[in-house]
Formats: structure tokens, C-alpha cells, sequence
């Protein structure tokens, strides 16, 4: 009955195992630094790469070097050859070709430019030629025509001039008979006054009364000059036997002949106008 009592009871759980740990040294506990994984960098593989790298890179370089000193070194013996090919003398004749040629080369530059400024010169001369020809043609022809249109009224002036004469001549064939009864029974005698386009009208008056074919003894002329020159005839002048300032009523006479163009009545106007200041 104990025995089944002590079989029941409850274990206690640490009571074998802490007589069990008692009776077992504790072993040490692991280090977590020891615990982390090995890597391998392969750092002596790089190291040799990187090296063998430097060796090639060197190695470019060197070679670069080499082929441009090289270059230079060929071609300063090239240069060498070519100036040591030229004696002195052969140098300086080149020099010489040289300088001829420059020259020469400037010299037809600046026959090229000048030709090339006569050339321009020349085109403008040309150009005002041309236009001084036009202006001439111009001139020319504005001539022609104003020496054709002033012949026209040369030629219409000669006609009408022509044609006057004829009337004229006409109108004298029809004059004479008038102009030998003015002088017959008028007195009156038609003179020239030694101006153009002026006459001188002369009446011979006897005994204050007109009359007779010439002057006598106790005749008396008075004459005045008419000038024609105008639209509007005008009398200039008067003397003799009456004064121009002594006589009245010319103007009105003469306004009469203007509007009519009546010479007889004129004449026989100024004739009475003569004889009434003789009587007065």
C-alpha cells in the first residue's frame, strides 16, 4: 500500500533531471561570432588579375609611346633628307623662285583689281553714255516736232500774210478813186510818218474852209499821225495850223472809228472837227 502510494503520487519533473545534471558536468556554450558562415573573396585571384591587367595596361602604353616617337623621329629624318637633298645655292635660288613668284603673283593681283576698277569705270561710262544718248534722242525728237509745229504756223502766218496782201491790194485797187476825192474835194493827204504801223493824215484847209487840190497862199495844213500798231487805234500826235491839246471830241471820233473801222468817216470827222476850231 505505500509502495502503490509512492507509485501514484506525482513526479516531479526536476527532481530526476536536476540529480541527473547534478550528477553531468555543464558544457560551455558556443560563441556566436565562431558560428558565422566562411566566405571566400578568391582576394589573391583578383590581386592577380589586377596585376596582370597593369602588366597589359603598361605594356599599351609604352607601345603608344614608342610609335609616336617613332612617327616623329621618321618624320624628322623625312624633313632631314628633303632639306639635306638642296645644296645652299639650290636653296637659295628656290628663295629666290619664291620671291618672283609672290611678287609676280601680287603684281597680277593688282592688274587684276585695276583692270577689274577700268572695267567698272568703263561700264559706267557706258552707262552714262547711253543715257546721255537717250536724253539727246529725247531732245532730238522734242526738237523735230516744235520745229514741225512752229514751220506749220511759219506757213499759216505766210498765208495769212498772203492773203492780207491780197486784200490789201484788192482793198488799194478799190482805194485809189476814194483816196483821189479826199484829196480832191476834202483836202486831205495821206502821208507815211517814218514809223510802222503809223500814218500821217494831212488836211490842207483854204481860207478856213476845205477845198482845192493843193495849198496856196493863204491855205493852212494840220495834220496829226494815226497809229495802227493796236486792236484799238490811238491818234499820237497833232500839229500845224491846231494844237492836239486845243482840240475837243478826238476821243469820241476816234471810239466811233474803233467800233467801225470806217477810215472816211473818221476823216471826215476829224476834218470837221479841224475846220469848227479854225472857225471858232
Amino acid at each position: 500500500m505505500a509502495v502503490a502510494n509512492a507509485s501514484l503520487a506525482p513526479s516531479n519533473p526536476f527532481s530526476a533531471s536536476a540529480s541527473s545534471r547534478a550528477a553531468v558536468p555543464m558544457s560551455p556554450q558556443p560563441n556566436p561570432l565562431t558560428q558565422l558562415p566562411n566566405v571566400d573573396f578568391n582576394f589573391e585571384d583578383l590581386r592577380q588579375r589586377m596585376s596582370a591587367f597593369t602588366v597589359k595596361f603598361d605594356a599599351f602604353i609604352e607601345r603608344g609611346r614608342k610609335r609616336v616617337l617613332e612617327e616623329r623621329n621618321e618624320f624628322r629624318e623625312r624633313l632631314g633628307e628633303l632639306t639635306g637633298m638642296l645644296t645652299p645655292k639650290d636653296q637659295r635660288l628656290k628663295s629666290q623662285s619664291i620671291a618672283t613668284l609672290s611678287s609676280a603673283t601680287t603684281t597680277h593681283r593688282s592688274l587684276l583689281a585695276r583692270e577689274q576698277s577700268e572695267k567698272e569705270e568703263m561700264n559706267t561710262a557706258i552707262r552714262s553714255l547711253e543715257n546721255t544718248h537717250a536724253t539727246h534722242c529725247k531732245t532730238r525728237d522734242r526738237l523735230k516736232s516744235q520745229i514741225a509745229q512752229t514751220q506749220r504756223q511759219i506757213d499759216s502766218k505766210l498765208q495769212a500774210q498772203r492773203d492780207y496782201n491780197a486784200k490789201l491790194e484788192s482793198q488799194s485797187r478799190l482805194n485809189g478813186p476814194e483816196l483821189a476825192f479826199w484829196e480832191t474835194y476834202l483836202g486831205v493827204r495821206l502821208e507815211g510818218a517814218g514809223v510802222l504801223d503809223r500814218i500821217k493824215v494831212v488836211f490842207t484847209l483854204e481860207g478856213g474852209r476845205g477845198g482845192g487840190n493843193g495849198a496856196g497862199a493863204g491855205d493852212r495844213e494840220v495834220w496829226f499821225e494815226l497809229d495802227l500798231s493796236q486792236r484799238d487805234y490811238e491818234v499820237r500826235g497833232m500839229g500845224g495850223a491846231v494844237e492836239m491839246k486845243d482840240m475837243r471830241g478826238v476821243e469820241k471820233v476816234l471810239d466811233k472809228l474803233n467800233e467801225s473801222r470806217d477810215i472816211g468817216q473818221f476823216l471826215a470827222g476829224m476834218r470837221g472837227l479841224v475846220v469848227e476850231k479854225m472857225k471858232a
